[in-house]
C-alpha cells in the first residue's frame, strides 16, 4: 500500500498570512524604534535607515512565511512572465509617477500639512552617493520586500475569495500600512496597478517593476532636480 503523498498548498493560507504580517510588523517597529540611537541632525542616516527597515522587515517576514509549509516561491507569484508584461509594468509605473502631481493636488488638503517624506527627499538630494543609496534602498529593496508580502502573500492568500475581494482588500491594507497621511492615495494607486497585474499575469514580477520604477522615478526626480 502506497503511503499518502503530501500535496503542496496551491496558495498561501492563514499561517503564511499571519506569520508574514506579524514578523514584518514586529521587525518594522523594532527597526523604527532604533531611531533613538541616531542623532537628530543625522537626517541622511534616518532616511536610509527607514528604507532599509521598509525593505528588510517584509523580506524577512516573507521568508518566514515561505519556510512554514510551502517552501516554493511559485505559489507566491514568483514565476516567469512574458517580457511584454515587464514593459507594461514600466509604462504603468511611469503613468503613476506622472499622476502623482494631480493626485497630490486633489488629496493633500485632506491630510495634515506635515511632509513625512522629508528624510527620504533630503537623502536623495544630498549627494550622488546618497542618491544612489536612496534609489537602491527605496527604489529596489523596499518595493521588493513590500510586494513580496502585500502581493505575494496577502493578495494570493485573499485570492481564494476571488479577485474582486483580493485586490481591493490587499490594496487597502497596503495603503493603510503607509499611515493616514498624504502618501496613502499614491500607495493606493500603485497598489491597485500592482494587484491587477499580478491577477492578470499570475506573476509578481510586473507588480514589482511597477513599484520599483515608480519609487525610483520619484527619488531621481527629487535628487536630480535639486
Amino acid at each position: 500500500m502506497n503511503a499518502p503523498t503530501q500535496t503542496t498548498p496551491l496558495r498561501p493560507g492563514w499561517p503564511e498570512a499571519i506569520v508574514a504580517v506579524l514578523v514584518s510588523a514586529v521587525l518594522t517597529i523594532v527597526g523604527m524604534t532604533a531611531s533613538i540611537l541616531i542623532p537628530d541632525n543625522a537626517v541622511l542616516l534616518r532616511g536610509h535607515r527607514d528604507f532599509l527597515v521598509a525593505g528588510l522587515a517584509p523580506l524577512i517576514g516573507f521568508a518566514a512565511a515561505v519556510s512554514l509549509r510551502i517552501r516554493d516561491l511559485r505559489p507566491f507569484g514568483f514565476r516567469r512572465v512574458a517580457p511584454r508584461w515587464i514593459l507594461v509594468g514600466v509604462g504603468v509605473a511611469l503613468a503613476c509617477f506622472l499622476l502623482s502631481w494631480p493626485v497630490s493636488a486633489a488629496f493633500d488638503p485632506l491630510f495634515p500639512a506635515e511632509n513625512i517624506q522629508t528624510t527620504y527627499q533630503d537623502a536623495a538630494m544630498a549627494s550622488a552617493t546618497s542618491l544612489a543609496l536612496t534609489v537602491l534602498f527605496g527604489g529596489v529593496l523596499t518595493p521588493l520586500g513590500e510586494e513580496a508580502v502585500f502581493r505575494g502573500v496577502l493578495l494570493n492568500f485573499l485570492g481564494r475569495w476571488g479577485s474582486w475581494v483580493a485586490v481591493p482588500l490587499s490594496v487597502a491594507i497596503f495603503a493603510l500600512a503607509h499611515g493616514i497621511n498624504n502618501v496613502l492615495p499614491m500607495a493606493f494607486l500603485v497598489g491597485i496597478c500592482a494587484g491587477l497585474l499580478l491577477t492578470v499575469t499570475r506573476s509578481i514580477w510586473p507588480a514589482i517593476v511597477v513599484h520599483m520604477v515608480c519609487n525610483s522615478a520619484g527619488m531621481l526626480y527629487h535628487g536630480l532636480a535639486s
